[in-house]
Formats: C-alpha cells, sequence, structure tokens
C-alpha cells in the first residue's frame, strides 16, 4: 500500500471510531470557546482546547507522571484566563498522592495557579473521583475540574467519560482527566474524549545565573504527543487537520504570563562574502 493510501486508511479509521465514540452526544448549545495552546498544535485542535469538553492527559513512561500532572495543571491556566469564573477544582485518588506526591504550593503558584482560587478535594477511589468530577463540572460555579485517576479500571470507559463530558457541556468548563498509571498505553483507551495527550519530561533551558559558575534551571519544559483529536468535519474544514500522532512538540510553559512558548527553529546563519556582489553590504 502506498503511503497516501495508508494515511487515507487511517484517517477513515479514526473518523470511524470518532463517530462510535460521538454516537448519542447531544449537540452544543452554542459556539465552544477555543482556548489556543500553541501554534504548533492548534491546527489540529481546530484552533485550541473546547472549554467545554473532555481532555485527556497520559504519561509516556512511568517517571513521567508529574510532568503529565504539571502539564495539565498548565492548561488549567490557560482556562483559567480567559474564564470569568477563576476558581479551578484540584482532584486527586488517594493512591495516586501515595505514588507520586502531593502537589506543592509554592510551586502551584508560580506555575501560574493561585492558591486563593483553588479547592483541593481527595477520592478514596476512582468512582468517587469520578463522580466528584461530575458533580463539580454540573455546578457551573468553575473554570475548569482537573482529576488525577490511577490506572485504567472498571470504572472508565466510554460511559463514564460521557457522562464526565455531559456535565462539562451542561456547566460550560473544561474537564481535565490525568491517567497517572497509564505508562504508554494512551492509545488504549476507548473514551469519549475530545482530546488526548501524552506528555514526557523535557530538559529544560538553563538560564545564566546572576554569580556563580552553576547555570540556573529554566521554565518547564514538555516532550507532547497529541494522540487524539476529535474533530467536528461540518464545523472546522477537513477531518485530522495537521494531525500527526507520531509528532513530538517541545513546550516551554511560562507561569507569569500563564502561556506555552511556542517551539522556535534555529538556522545557522551564513556569512555574507567580503569580495563577492553583497561586499558592500556586507561591510556596512
Amino acid at each position: 500500500m502506498s503511503p497516501s493510501g495508508k494515511a487515507e486508511r487511517m484517517a477513515h479509521l479514526r473518523n470511524a471510531i470518532a463517530e462510535i465514540e460521538t454516537d448519542g452526544e447531544p449537540e452544543r448549545a452554542g459556539t465552544p470557546l477555543k482556548v489556543s495552546v500553541a501554534r504548533a498544535l492548534d491546527p489540529a485542535l481546530g484552533g485550541g482546547l473546547s472549554s467545554d469538553a473532555l481532555h485527556e492527559i497520559a504519561p509516556a513512561r512511568a517517571g513521567d507522571g508529574a510532568a503529565a500532572m504539571a502539564f495539565a495543571l498548565a492548561l488549567a491556566a490557560r482556562f483559567t484566563t480567559v474564564s470569568s469564573r477563576s476558581s479551578a477544582l484540584l482532584i486527586s485518588e488517594d493512591f495516586c498522592a501515595r505514588e507520586t506526591g502531593a502537589l506543592y504550593g509554592p510551586g502551584l503558584a508560580t506555575h501560574g495557579l493561585g492558591l486563593s482560587r483553588l479547592v483541593f478535594v481527595h477520592a478514596p477511589n476512582a468512582l468517587a473521583l469520578l463522580w466528584a468530577m461530575e458533580e463539580a463540572l454540573k455546578s457551573g460555579a468553575l473554570a475548569v475540574v482537573v482529576g488525577e485517576i490511577w490506572g485504567l479500571t472498571q470504572h472508565y470507559g466510554l460511559a463514564a467519560s460521557r457522562r464526565l463530558l455531559l456535565a462539562a457541556r451542561a456547566g460550560r468548563a473544561p474537564a481535565l482527566l490525568v491517567h497517572g498509571g497509564v505508562f504508554g498505553r494512551a492509545n488504549i483507551i476507548s473514551s469519549a474524549a475530545e482530546t488526548r495527550f501524552e506528555v514526557a519530561a523535557a530538559t529544560s533551558r538553563r538560564l545564566e545565573p546572576a554569580a556563580g559558575r552553576l547555570g540556573l534551571p529554566g521554565a518547564p519544559a514538555f516532550a507532547t504527543r497529541l494522540l487524539k483529536a476529535r474533530l467536528r468535519p461540518s464545523a472546522q474544514g477537513p477531518p485530522m487537520r495537521g494531525f500527526d500522532e507520531t509528532r513530538i512538540i517541545r513546550l516551554e510553559w511560562n507561569g507569569v504570563e500563564r502561556c506555552f512558548r511556542d517551539p522556535t527553529i534555529s538556522f545557522p546563519m551564513v556569512r555574507a562574502p567580503v569580495d563577492g556582489p553583497g561586499a558592500s553590504v556586507a561591510q556596512g
């Protein structure tokens, strides 16, 4: 099969899966707000992340759980900047805290999430976490709801994810669900989520120190892969526009401005010849 034929077949299969996952899903009451993530990702997202949908984040490897959660918190900060409701709810399954540790208050503040606007909830198990997320979304009082669930359990699937999606639609607030225990297996999740990201930790660029010889750690960086982007062809144009699940995009988070820095590409500069037609220009 030619590469173009394989790509068309994959696009057809993705569309078929999207139709199965959205079967019975009600239409939006109005046009949802799209929140920009980064120029490298926005085309595949139809302009950005919907503010009334379910979005999933999974770590790429066992050691990337903290990076996946940090990426979700960055998205949460993005949503709080554009919402008229500035409060966010962070709910975690108790096993996640025992496995990866609790969130650090000063770190959340520097990440762009003010502590006075955060509500923390601990859930004893996955079932309680999903119920709390659903009720919080339906309340319509929050800018975003972030949940951290440990692994794929019998409680999460198409039915549970549709309930979260319907709650997000009703409350017009996004749900960010972090699958903390899914390492490199995010593709096997079957859900009604609009998007799914796989996130790994990336090396931060060093900052020049004010004094001393050691460089300071720079902004948080993520190696991000978009695994799922469910677009409506009638509203967004050709499906899967700009979508490539094999592409890894490096993003840096600016906690002060609460935005991702778009990746930049460095090109070598060619010196102008000193004895050619451009000599006078090169010499100034």
